[in-house]
């Protein structure tokens, strides 16, 4: 199997920090996997979030992704929103980001949604994983029934674990929830498996 070179890059900075590992271990939902993903693992220093930060862009510019807001999903998602927004910074493009926080704030600016959504912002959801897709598609009705005529341009992550059902991937598609990722379970386990 041949791989993008970014994605390439990509999957070797998992590895190599150890974002990714393989054995057997008991996940959230209870399920047994034989590998693990965590990439704040690979986001440890500044150099390695460049990394992951690249690897996001490219994939939003391979897939042509047009968005006016980055929304990152609480934990992960709110620094890869923050990475995305600043590489595009760096590359003289000013991008809008915002996060959802797991508790409500009472004060201060209060609510469960940081950032500023605008009317018609076409919104791009980014995470680090997606298994089952529920937590997203929650996120994004949230989102909907917050603000006013906003429009969604697709879900984003880093891997796929491709656990999602094709209803429920369908029901997605519905709401106009592409889903984008850099790469997904199969492509790890070829790659890996053309290397040994």
């Amino acid at each position: 199997m041949t791989m993008n070179d970014y994605k390439c890059e990509f999957l070797l900075h998992l590895v190599s920090t150890g974002a990714i590992r393989f054995g057997s271990f008991k996940l959230k939902s209870g399920c047994i996997s034989p590998y693990f993903v965590n990439i704040a693992d690979a986001m440890r220093t500044g150099m390695d979030a460049l990394k992951v930060a690249d690897a996001y862009v490219k994939k939003i510019e391979e897939a042509k992704i047009n968005f006016d807001f980055v929304y990152g999903i609480a934990y992960k998602g709110i620094s890869i929103a923050a990475l995305i927004a600043m590489r595009y910074a760096q590359k003289g493009i000013d991008v809008r980001w915002g996060y959802n926080r797991k508790t409500e704030k009472d004060h201060g600016e209060g609510g469960m949604i940081v950032g500023d959504i605008q009317r018609g912002d076409r919104v791009l959801i980014v995470d680090d994983v997606i298994s089952t897709g529920f937590t997203k598609l929650e996120s994004w009705l949230k989102l909907d029934y917050s603000f006013e005529d906003i429009k969604p341009a697709g879900i984003l992550v880093g891997i796929d674990r491709e656990e999602m059902d094709s209803g429920y991937r369908k029901r997605f598609e519905e709401y106009g929830l592409y889903i984008y990722s850099i790469l997904s379970v199969s492509d790890i386990f070829d790659y890996i498996g053309g290397k040994i």
